[in-house]
């Protein structure tokens, strides 16, 4: 009896230190799972492990209720997979007979599941307008959605870089959030006959 508890003793310290490999092998660390995996709950090494130089990395993340969406985000895997939160710049070059306006732009992002916000913008020339009177050029730019992609629309309306100028180029600065994790609230506000006003009740909070 006493060698039969030696004997278990002996082979459960020997499994303490192993490495065992599911789906493969050659498992890297103390449990190694090639392929995908199910569990209730998941408890983190504290401090967190750094990663070794040759090891990489997922990033997982789940959105509120009711969507409960699971990401795995992994730029080294796959480079053009979405994170929550991504920021695209596009450079677009205008009409060369206008100068300024981009009518249409196609960002061939999907407008069902991503939601576009346009960050920040600048344009490489200067404007005017011919008119008499002292004007502001006052830039439209817009991100909308439409046939189930994000259009993006820049242009200084009325005005345009004088004709001895260079064709202008847009530089545009999206954010794009997956539809999941960002909440999209559109609401009309009236102020009526007055300059100030408020919304009956907070939007968010």
């Amino acid at each position: 009896m006493t060698r039969i508890i030696s004997m278990v003793l002996l082979l459960s310290a020997a499994c303490m230190n192993a490495q065992v490999g599911i789906n493969t092998a050659n498992p890297e660390k103390e449990l190694s799972v090639n392929g995908t995996m199910k569990t209730s709950g998941m408890v983190f090494k504290s401090p967190l492990e750094k990663l070794g130089a040759d090891e990489n990395y997922t990033f997982v993340i789940k959105s509120p209720a009711p969507e409960n969406k699971i990401t795995a985000y992994n730029d080294s895997f796959v480079p053009n997979s979405p994170a929550p939160i991504n920021l695209i710049q596009f450079k677009i070059t205008c009409d060369p007979s206008d100068k300024d306006w981009v009518n249409q732009f196609d960002t061939k992002i999907n407008s069902s599941k991503f939601l576009v916000v346009i960050s920040s913008f600048g344009f490489t020339q200067a404007v005017r307008t011919y008119s008499a009177d002292w004007l502001t050029p006052v830039p439209q730019i817009f991100a909308y959605s439409s046939g189930g992609t994000w259009k993006l629309k820049a242009d200084y309306q009325g005005f345009a870089p004088d004709s001895s100028y260079p064709t202008g180029v847009w530089t545009l600065n999206l954010l794009v959030f997956d539809k999941a994790y960002a909440k999209e609230v559109n609401t009309t506000q009236d102020l009526r006959a007055s300059t100030t006003g408020a919304a009956a009740a907070p939007l968010i909070q």
